[in-house]
């Protein structure tokens, strides 16, 4: 069995036009070492799991002590997927891989906004997450953004490590593009 991510499959699945577009360099950053469990190491970037349920960070920002991401998500799941926050989790873990902030010690991942609590079949939304007390990243640092779509199979997960030479990328793309 292949757990290799087709562009065909990544556009079938995508949860918007514009990460379809980027698809292919979206998840040229992305593992699938362990299919349950796939890693994204780009931003934005897409990952779609073994659960039939494909999400894209599609932006993440630091400022005042508070992370915020833009995700997208659909699913390809007959019955809906429920929405809680301690679905999606933030870590912050230091060049030795020592953790220096967990989310769930400042009162988790919160959901910014959403218009349903439950991801219904081929209905994609996007949300806006928000975690507070946030450190700064310092050199060496990744932040580790994890989403568990069902939290009765919690083996299952997608998750994003986004380094800070990445995110400093990112950001100063964002401000270019801007211009």
């Amino acid at each position: 069995m292949s757990y290799t991510f087709s562009r065909r499959a990544f556009l079938k699945y995508s949860a918007a036009t514009a990460v379809a577009v980027a698809g292919a360099s979206l998840l040229g950053g992305c593992e699938y070492q362990d299919p349950k469990n796939p890693v994204c190491k780009t931003l934005p970037g897409a990952i779609k799991s073994d659960l039939n349920v494909i999400a894209g960070l599609k932006s993440m920002k630091i400022e005042k002590g508070t992370c915020t991401l833009e995700v997208d998500i659909e699913s390809a799941r007959a019955n809906p997927i429920r929405l809680t926050t301690d679905c999606f989790s933030i870590a912050v873990k230091d060049s030795e891989g020592k953790s220096r902030y967990f989310s769930m010690n400042y009162g988790g991942v919160q959901i910014l906004n959403a218009e349903n609590l439950r991801i219904e079949q081929k209905k994609p939304i996007t949300l806006h997450l928000a975690a507070a007390n946030f450190p700064e990243l310092q050199d060496g640092d990744t932040v580790l953004f994890q989403y568990i779509p069902i939290r009765d199979n919690s083996e299952y997960s997608m998750i994003w490590e986004i380094t800070k030479e990445v995110y400093e990328e990112f950001i100063a793309n964002q401000s270019t593009s801007k211009n």
